[in-house]
């Protein structure tokens, strides 16, 4: 499926499957939806999307194995003798994964029709439409789209390690997620940099119109300007020596096919 980047960046939703018996749509989120819900409560809603085998098996001496055996949307539906998935502590703090997964269709869908058929592993939409692992697949690409967001990443230790370096290792990834928790920019960041940032100001009731990846579309595209304007100051001025080339901003504000 090909995803239309002009009809993204104008907010237009993402066709999935459009018949005489149903339309489904994958519909961008709008940030007032977004502030009303709480970021904490949308970004869960989001890691269906992006999660990866790579990321649920990740430290596992087997891992290759385990993404071999498993794709990502049966972890939804593989329960235990307890009635659990592994997704359902490891992922999503003691919530059941198939849920949650059920409740952020029904978001980004924006339909309340929606049916787990847990035997047949797929999930009923409005009575007519049913998601399997390819469907998902193509929501999935969907949702990253408008959302510019792309697979959780997630470092895998070396292979071969003794026990004593894979202890250093797992201190030494604890280490960078503190680091990275610090450091992380929050919607609110994101809203202040794109109201105070830019040439001129925007009013909340604007941000609040926009859709998510507007408003991050144009965190990256002020960032840009701002990088290059500085680098460019840097370049002209006698008391630096810069010696990388300095892209010219409109690159960094490219979005592509």
């Amino acid at each position: 499926m090909n995803i239309d980047m002009l009809k993204v960046r104008m907010g237009r939703p993402v066709d999935i499957s459009i018949t005489d018996k149903h339309e489904i749509r994958v519909y961008h989120p709008v940030m007032k939806e977004i502030i009303d819900m709480g970021e904490d409560e949308f970004q869960k809603m989001v890691i269906p999307f992006i999660l990866t085998t790579d990321a649920v098996f990740a430290g596992a001496e087997n891992i290759d194995e385990l993404k071999s055996k498993f794709h990502i949307y049966d972890l939804f539906f593989l329960e235990d003798e307890k009635g659990k998935t592994i997704l359902d502590d490891n992922v999503f703090d003691g919530r059941n994964a198939l849920e949650v997964l059920c409740k952020s269709l029904s978001f980004f869908l924006k339909t309340d029709k929606v049916l787990p058929l847990k035997i047949r592993r797929k999930i009923g939409i409005s009575g007519s439409y049913v998601i399997d692992k390819k469907e998902f697949g193509l929501i999935r690409k969907a949702v990253q789209a408008i959302l510019g967001r792309g697979d959780i990443e997630v470092e895998q230790p070396p292979k071969d390690m003794s026990k004593r370096q894979r202890d250093i290792w797992i201190k030494l990834q604890k280490g960078r997620r503190r680091k990275a928790e610090k450091e992380a920019i929050y919607l609110q960041d994101t809203i202040n940099y794109v109201q105070f940032g830019g040439r001129s100001f925007i009013p909340d009731k604007e941000i609040e119109q926009m859709t998510y990846y507007q408003l991050h579309n144009a965190y990256r595209s002020i960032i840009g300007v701002d990088s290059y304007l500085t680098g460019l100051q840097y370049k002209l001025s006698q008391k630096f020596e810069v010696k990388e080339e300095i892209k010219h901003w409109s690159e960094s504000l490219k979005i592509g096919r």
